[in-house]
């Protein structure tokens, strides 16, 4: 049995182990999973799509289940069993690196992904709040994920160079990293919730009516919207880069260089705090917009450049102070199901940033293209906030009439 100042110091150590299970979660050998399955297992371009498009379903399909599951048996078992359902993945790009092999290592570490999303959140948030460090949990997590990202950026330019030494070697070094992951994980403390403000509901259909409600859809949509655009700028950036003149050679500096930016933004995101939701999904709107319509409206390199470096290292922290606005008002023990349900609402906005880009790119070339997705983003976004400005507003008003 653990002393009250053991506890507290067991909690705390759960804060520096979240730093460093963020280094781990990533898969260090990705830049070279086409290159393994197309030269080794002769699999076709079109294979690996549809290893994309089967993976994508299926964590479509788990995400509300697994966030259901995390709240009703526990968050820790639920980002353990996700961690050590992904440990194995690597080892298939290995000893069966054919269409099947490669497919079954994605669904098992997007599969075990989807246990671990809003779990391991919803619990870091709990372990705040025992800790009397609720007002803190943004900075955490933007530290934390400083941290994920300047180990990424030197893990992720290490492991594929041993690619040369042994094609197996960066896919071994995977499996020890999703190891190092699942030991972290275990070695957790349970912070101490409040049973009775906690009690949890067996039916998950009544857990899903708590979760998604007429308060929170708006803000699902708008945050989805927004998480969709970002997803999809990277798709044709670097054929603007390209048509701008700019080397494919420094592609991947510009890749790193967006990485240690982002680590820099997390040490500031907190920021955030100080304003309130419906102030803060505005400033996000219009920092979206208006970066992908810099892309789009410039026509010389470095300009494009640093939009492009800005927008997709802001994309790496926007989400944490989206997750704490909503995790500040939760009354209910749903915390991680209400993360699932918001991760739920991105590929929606996937689907339609796909169509938008793609449509404005082919009519108009990539520069006058992205300006149009931009102006498009700012407009559909805007009609969004002002529904997310109706639905907070008539919280604000209950809260004050009860």
């Amino acid at each position: 049995m653990k002393t009250a100042a053991e506890y507290q110091r067991a909690l705390s150590r759960n804060i520096t182990k979240y730093a460093w299970y963020k280094i781990f979660t990533k898969r260090l050998y990705l830049p070279l999973i086409a290159i393994q399955l197309v030269n080794v297992g002769k699999v076709t371009l079109e294979e690996i799509a549809l290893i994309a498009i089967i993976t994508s379903i299926v964590q479509l399909i788990l995400q509300m289940p697994a966030g259901y599951f995390a709240d009703r048996f526990g968050n820790k078992r639920s980002f353990v069993l996700g961690a050590l359902i992904a440990l194995p993945s690597p080892l298939f790009y290995i000893f069966m690196p054919d269409f099947f092999g490669g497919l079954l290592s994605s669904l098992l570490f997007f599969g075990g992904y989807a246990f671990q999303q809003g779990a391991i959140e919803a619990f870091i948030h709990d372990t705040a709040i025992a800790l009397g460090r609720e007002r803190d949990y943004t900075k955490i997590l933007g530290r934390s994920q400083s941290f994920g990202l300047i180990g990424n950026v030197i893990l992720i330019a290490i492991v594929p160079a041993t690619y040369a030494i042994d094609p197996s070697l960066p896919f071994w070094l995977g499996f020890v990293s999703l190891g190092m992951m699942v030991l972290l994980t275990m070695s957790m403390t349970t912070p101490h919730v409040d049973h009775e403000t906690h009690k949890p509901i067996k039916n998950p259909w009544r857990a899903l009516q708590t979760v998604v409600t007429l308060q929170t859809i708006p803000v699902f949509l708008l945050v989805g919207f927004l998480s969709g655009i970002t997803n999809r700028v990277g798709d044709y950036s670097t054929l603007l880069f390209e048509s701008l003149g700019i080397a494919v050679a420094l592609f991947g500096g510009i890749q790193a260089v967006s990485s240690l930016v982002a680590a820099g933004f997390g040490f500031a995101v907190h920021w955030f705090d100080k304003v309130g939701p419906r102030t803060f999904y505005f400033v996000d709107t219009v920092i979206v917009a208006v970066l992908i319509i810099a892309m789009g409206y410039f026509h010389t390199p470095l300009p494009v450049v640093i939009a492009s470096i800005i927008l997709s290292a802001y994309c790496r922290v926007r989400l944490i102070v989206v997750q704490a606005k909503l995790l500040a008002t939760v009354k209910h023990h749903y915390k991680a199901t209400l993360l699932s349900a918001l991760a739920l609402f991105g590929p929606i906005g996937d689907i339609i940033s796909a169509m938008m880009l793609s449509r404005f790119a082919t009519d108009h070339g990539y520069s006058d293209g992205y300006l149009y997705y931009g102006l498009a983003t700012l407009a559909i976004g805007m009609v969004l906030w002002l529904l997310v400005m109706v639905a907070l507003t008539g919280v604000y008003n209950n809260k004050r009439t009860s």
